[in-house]
């Protein structure tokens, strides 16, 4: 009975993320199965998260868990009503030739392996203390996070602050097994980073027109040490992949906006750029690049409106949860001090130290391999290459980086070096997606064909 509700979760989970996905597709398009599951799992987990959070305000119990699973049918039942008045169809591109096929299969096996290796780990801190004590509490609280947990400053370690996407999916599956079985809830993690894998492999085919370089780069990514060995990888239950895998997608569509100017492209990158600050508290800093990207991209190609239209929802998510947080009292973040000019002043000796450090950790070939200078390589490749989409996955890299960077400026902790060492890693895992990206992008050293379709 477990397993049936576990499935049972899944399936509403990709029933709203369906039903979301068919709305956005205009008439008569060719939709890629693969594109449409990884993107339906997505904004399917943003979905069922959001309306626990919001439905969890009035309901508890067996009505919230109604509500939100009759929205998620009502969700996919219009899905597929639109499809069939849209006349939209499914389609599977094969591989071509023997290239692509070995390249195709290799990815496959490395993705399935990944998944039952998760399964084989434990959580980490991050996944018990921080994601998965939220969804207990709620789970034995009638699906709803009790009041109390906000304000108690003895648990203020497990940083009620953050957001709920992840705790929420996991109380979704909590809620149709009847049970908080920790074991089956890990099956989230691998299936974010699958997903967001699939979907690189599309955004770098599309924009280029080789195949072969996107699936070169997906097969490549576990091969960075830090995304699958190390604490906050795949493995472990950390948001930092669920968050890398949300930006790099959002980016993905943001470059197919422009490139094929796709009002699908447009709406998926508003969808998924929502979804970003709703994951972890950095996902703010994140948003902020791809919300300034768009407006910015957006001015240039005078399509000024459409880009404001789409990042606003997640403005709208911004704001309310902060509301939220503070009609609750909740304990303030004690990581990093509330930035100010006579601070910054204060501090700004600590920037050569954190350049230190930063170099250090970039170089550590341990942890990264040499990622990080074919991210470079990349880099100098898109800029000179002058265009408008090359030049934006350049700022998406190095702009998180730098600002994360300078956040430590304002650390809180007794030491900040010790602060840099513990975090960083974690930080720049959540740019790794978009190198790889820049790299698949650098590898083709082609660009798509002109009116190419952004469904291919």
């Amino acid at each position: 009975m477990m397993l049936l509700g576990l499935l049972a979760g899944y399936f509403t989970l990709f029933s709203a993320g369906i039903g979301c996905v068919l709305v956005l597709v205009k008439p008569s398009t060719r939709l890629n199965v693969v594109e449409l599951a990884c993107l339906s799992w997505l904004l399917g987990v943003g979905i069922v998260s959001l309306l626990l959070w919001l439905g969890g305000i009035v309901f508890s119990g067996l009505a919230l868990q109604s509500l939100v699973t009759l929205t998620c049918l009502v969700l996919g039942f219009i899905g597929w009503m639109v499809k069939k008045r849209r006349a939209i169809h499914f389609s599977l591109p094969r591989p071509d030739g023997s290239l692509e096929w070995i390249l195709a299969s290799l990815l496959v096996i490395e993705l399935v392996a990944i998944f039952f290796v998760s399964l084989k780990h434990t959580l980490g801190w991050d996944g018990l203390l921080n994601w998965e004590i939220k969804a207990r509490y709620a789970f034995f609280n009638s699906g709803v996070l009790p009041r109390s947990y906000y304000s108690s400053y003895g648990r203020a370690f497990s940083h009620p602050e953050y957001p709920l996407a992840i705790p929420f999916t996991e109380l979704w599956l909590y809620l149709w097994m009847g049970a908080a079985h920790q074991f089956w809830i890990k099956t989230i993690f691998p299936a974010f980073y699958i997903s967001g894998a699939l979907l690189v492999t599309l955004f770098i085919s599309r924009l280029t027109g080789k195949r072969w370089a996107g699936l070169t780069a997906s097969l490549l990514m576990p091969f960075v040490p830090f995304v699958t060995a190390s604490p906050g990888g795949v493995i472990v239950g950390y948001a930092d992949i669920f968050l890398s895998m949300a930006y790099v997608v959002a980016l993905g569509y943001l470059l197919c906006s422009f490139e094929f100017d796709s009002p699908f492209a447009l709406l998926a990158y508003g969808s998924v750029l929502t979804l970003i600050p709703w994951i972890k508290s950095e996902g703010m800093i994140l948003w902020s690049v791809l919300a300034v990207i768009g407006l910015v991209a957006g001015f240039v190609r005078h399509r000024l409106r459409p880009y404001s239209i789409a990042i606003l929802p997640g403005l709208v998510l911004i704001v309310s949860w902060r509301l939220y947080l503070r009609a609750l009292h909740v304990v303030p973040a004690s990581d990093f001090v509330r930035p100010s000019l006579q601070l910054l002043s204060s501090n700004l000796v600590r920037v050569p130290s954190i350049g230190r450090i930063a170099l250090a950790e970039l170089t550590d070939f341990g942890l990264w391999s040499i990622f990080w200078l074919l991210t470079i390589v990349a880099i100098v490749y898109l800029v000179t290459s002058r265009t408008l989409s090359r030049l934006v996955v350049t700022l998406s890299i190095l702009s998180p980086v730098v600002l994360y960077l300078l956040a430590y400026v304002f650390s809180a902790w007794p030491s900040y070096t010790a602060h840099i060492t513990s975090s960083l890693p974690r930080l720049l895992l959540q740019v790794v997606p978009v190198g790889w990206l820049a790299i698949g992008l650098a590898l083709a050293c082609s660009k798509a064909e002109p009116g190419k379709s952004a469904f291919d």
